[in-house]
């Protein structure tokens, strides 16, 4: 047994947003499952990562993989360079990012991969639409230069079992090399999160959402519509916040247009982008969530609003079904039927229900992630 092993952690992606929760999470609970002789490199793109640097973590920030055609270099040849240049080699190698690495072919490799865009095929995105092209990219090339650098001994870490399938199919991988690993939940202490008052005895629905396509904002915008021609009563009592911004982008000005077209900027607030401790005083405020959005990784915030008791109406998609599988509060509705969406906004303004809070068990998912990471090191699983 040797008296330190070397990891290599590469994440030049994480600089928002989940990408950058696992990586926080993974640095914090370091100290905890891991052995003092296992020495950590990070690669990482952000100066504030250099606080999680202990004796046996190193963060690497000064590198250039932070835009994607540089990351792509960086997975390909520039993390190799960097090992001989510096005159240290890895044990073992573990993406965060859902590429492989090219590297020494002895070297065993994890690759944790929550970029469903790649192995979800319920739409096929256009290359010559200007909304849909970087979805195209991730859907047709990203896939390629993901199967590009895995290797067929690499393991693989996904957050849900119906990416699992996705990825067996797909990449036609042997079951034990694919571990589900869901991420770890924040606790979160509902009686110490501050109510909005509102100011209004409305009906409150909250959408955090970013404006992909994919997330299917038009749905709720076109169920509105519906309401106001069909209950006008009811849609008077609506305020939808959305969590995206009046800003120049394209896609936020289609959205802007679409709702101006249909004629219920009435009902929306546009909340832009909110800090977190805002999402959980809008979760514990308001009176329904709508999650339209057919494809994802996990789908965090139905998650959390089952937390809070909410009723959640949401895409009937396998992954939605697996996440709210055990929460008596969701109701699953086509995601493409503004209809249906509309009949179940109007079912839930006159139920006004609250469920039991949903209660997630997954303290030890990172002891998975780090079992894994020890029996590789000593060579326990092959």
């Amino acid at each position: 047994m040797k008296s330190k092993y070397i990891i290599f952690v590469n994440d030049t992606a994480a600089t928002e947003g989940g990408a950058l929760t696992i990586l926080r999470q993974f640095l914090s609970n370091i100290s905890k499952y891991s052995p003092e002789n296992f020495i950590y490199y990070v690669f990482c793109s952000l100066e504030e990562l250099k606080q999680y640097e202990s004796d046996n973590i190193k963060i690497i920030n000064d590198i250039k993989g932070k835009k994607r055609i540089d990351r792509i270099k960086w997975d390909l040849f520039g993390l190799k360079k960097w090992s001989q240049k510096h005159n240290i080699k890895a044990d073992l190698l573990i993406s965060l990012q859902n590429t492989g690495i090219r590297y020494y072919k002895n070297t065993k490799q994890i690759a944790y991969i929550h970029q469903p865009l790649s192995f979800y095929q319920i739409k096929r995105w256009k290359l010559f639409n200007k909304d849909e092209r970087g979805l195209w990219f991730y859907q047709n090339i990203y896939k390629k230069i993901i199967q590009y650098g895995l290797r067929k001994d690499t393991h693989l870490v996904v957050q849900t079992e119906t990416m699992k399938k996705a990825m067996q199919k797909q990449l036609k991988r042997d079951d034990s090399k694919i571990k589900v690993i869901k991420p770890s939940l924040e606790k979160i202490e509902i009686e110490k999160i501050k109510t909005i008052d509102f100011g209004d005895n409305k009906f409150h629905i909250f959408y955090p959402a970013a404006t992909f396509p994919y997330k299917n904002h038009e749905i709720i915008i076109e169920a509105l519509r519906l309401l106001k021609n069909q209950e006008k009563n009811i849609y008077q009592n609506l305020v939808v916040h959305f969590t995206f911004e009046a800003d120049k982008k394209a896609r936020s000005t289609k959205l802007i247009k679409l709702i101006n077209q249909k004629k219920v900027e009435d009902a929306i607030i546009l909340e832009g982008q909110i800090p977190y401790d805002k999402a959980l005083s809008l979760y514990k405020s308001s009176d329904l969530l709508v999650f339209p959005s057919y494809i994802e990784s996990l789908g965090l915030p139905m998650i959390e609003a089952a937390m809070f008791g909410l009723p959640i109406l949401v895409s009937s998609v396998d992954i939605n079904k697996e996440v709210l599988q055990d929460y008596k509060g969701a109701r699953f509705l086509d995601y493409n039927n503004p209809q249906a969406w509309a009949e179940a906004i109007k079912d839930a303004y006159f139920k006004k229900q609250k469920f039991p809070e949903y209660k997630e068990n997954n303290s030890n998912n990172w002891s998975q992630f780090f079992a894994l990471i020890k029996g590789l090191i000593y060579n326990e699983i092959t």
